[in-house]
């Protein structure tokens, strides 16, 4: 019965598409996509559970709509929280209708696999948990980022964690990575005929908002932009890695105690000169403060090629083989730090492990590009960085000066090390706009997409926030089209 149900709403979907993608198609005239392909990311809330879509009839028609307007594909979360609902059971029968949703609509799919919450960040309308019976391992054995005893992140595991042997598995217990590589698995053997097809990416998540960093800023805690965040790095295992790691037996004396402080507003980083005790040195470039940062950036790194190397795993654990690198790649998602980009100490980004201050050759994108590099290499599949703030401009925040933002500056600094590194630059914007009167946005993303490029320097791909019924109204869709053409 619920076979038949599913089955007549798949048809009522369908139909209706049709009828939307007649009406727009006409209306739109033919498009012509241009050199970056463009894709649009789906509602956090799109699949109902794991086992069934939340509207199949609507999403048909928003497909058929954005299909019309030249429109690549989707980016979709696949939310562990919600697709294994206990240890080892894995339900993807919503992915599954997802893709042949697409495939009917000749739509491409980013499939995003979400290892961490959704709910309690920018653009966090929805709240979905990372599992259960791993959150409640999480919280009892230690295994959670955290800032002195109370400060606690439920975001997702902490990277110390990550060979840590206490989840429950079907077999046993098991370590968070052995977790995100049975997932991974268990995705790609479920949807095996969409792979390469329909589905030609998957980006792995690596940490909170799926981004490679620390939860260092947190809205659910009162967070307030421009805050610097707090160094997440109290937990257990991740004080007794620094001891192991660079000798310090604890966290260096001056780092932020407010997540809505100014760099200058912690002795760590406040800039040379704006010391009150008549101390000019600038304690984030030397000393302890130089070695912790060092260090706390590369453990992150680490736990990026670890993740990396388990999805790449993954992929040939279930017989992808015959799928070729160029029709299946790998991405992983990098945040969109800009302010405080101005200040030396770059401390919004230090405390989130990108360093690009403890010197003057410090560049946390050039050490992420690297490492991506190395894991396309040692996996046998491209990885991507993908990059936000794409439509923001360095003048955005001229009203507001104490955010020493500049996210053209930064966008310019990833590019750079993406070319050098021959890793291939993809970017979403970082807020919501109105497609219908959002010109400045489209002309500040196609100016960084560089579509006109013969080199490197030419983005692989853009995404863009976040499909609704707004987003495939007419006057939306027309200048959506302009944009993709």
């Amino acid at each position: 019965t619920e076979a038949a149900e599913q089955r007549g709403l798949w048809l009522l979907a369908v139909e209706a598409a049709a009828a939307a993608a007649a009406a727009a198609a006409e209306a739109l005239g033919p498009v012509v996509p241009g050199r970056v392909p463009v894709y649009v990311m789906m509602q956090l809330d799109w699949m109902r559970d794991g086992s069934s879509l939340r509207d199949p009839a609507r999403l048909g028609e928003q497909l058929a709509k954005l299909k019309t307007a030249g429109v690549r594909g989707v980016m979709a979360d696949i939310w562990w929280g919600l697709c294994e609902p206990s240890p080892g059971v894995y339900r993807f029968e919503a992915a599954q209708a997802l893709c042949q949703l697409l495939k009917t609509h000749g739509l491409e799919l980013q499939a995003t696999m979400s290892f961490h919450q959704c709910g309690g960040n920018v653009g966090d309308p929805v709240s979905i948990p990372i599992p259960a019976w791993a959150l409640s391992v999480a919280k009892s054995k230690d295994m959670l980022f955290r800032s002195g005893r109370s400060h606690i992140s439920e975001d997702c595991i902490s990277l110390s964690a990550d060979m840590v042997r206490e989840l429950p598995g079907p077999a046993g217990p098991r370590t968070p990575l052995d977790c995100y590589r049975e997932y991974i698995v268990a995705f790609a053997t479920a949807c095996r005929e969409f792979l390469g097809k329909t589905v030609n990416e998957i980006q792995v998540g690596m940490g909170p908002c799926g981004e490679l960093r620390y939860p260092s800023y947190m809205m659910s805690r009162g967070w307030q932009y421009p805050g610097v965040g707090l160094v997440m790095a109290d937990d257990a295992r991740l004080r007794a890695m620094l001891t192991a790691d660079t000798g310090l037996s604890a966290l260096p004396e001056g780092l932020p105690t407010d997540q809505n402080a100014l760099p200058d507003g912690s002795r760590l980083f406040k800039a040379s000169g704006a010391n009150s005790d008549g101390q000019d040195r600038e304690l984030f470039r030397v000393g302890e403060g130089k070695i912790f940062l060092e260090w706390y950036a590369s453990v992150l790194l680490k736990h990026g090629e670890a993740v990396l190397a388990e999805a790449a795993a993954a992929l040939r654990e279930a017989k992808t083989d015959a799928v070729p690198p160029d029709a299946l790649a790998l991405s992983v998602k990098v945040s969109g730090l800009h302010w405080h980009v101005m200040h030396p100490s770059r401390a919004t980004e230090a405390c989130a492990g990108y360093n690009s201050c403890t010197s003057e050759s410090a560049n946390a994108y050039s050490d992420i590009a690297r490492m991506l590099a190395r894991a396309t290499v040692s996996g046998g599949r491209p990885v991507f960085f993908n990059f936000t703030c794409l439509e923001m401009s360095n003048t955005d925040n001229n009203g507001n000066p104490c955010t020493l933002s500049a996210p053209e500056d930064l966008i310019a600094q990833v590019r750079r090390a993406c070319v050098t590194h021959n890793v291939q630059l993809s970017g979403e914007n970082a807020l919501e706009f109105d497609l219908a009167t959002g010109g400045w946005a489209f002309e500040r993303m196609a100016k960084q997409m560089r579509g006109w490029s013969p080199g490197r320097d030419k983005m692989h791909a853009l995404t863009l926030l976040r499909l609704n019924d707004g987003f495939v109204r007419h006057e939306s869709l027309v200048e959506l089209a302009k944009f993709v053409a």
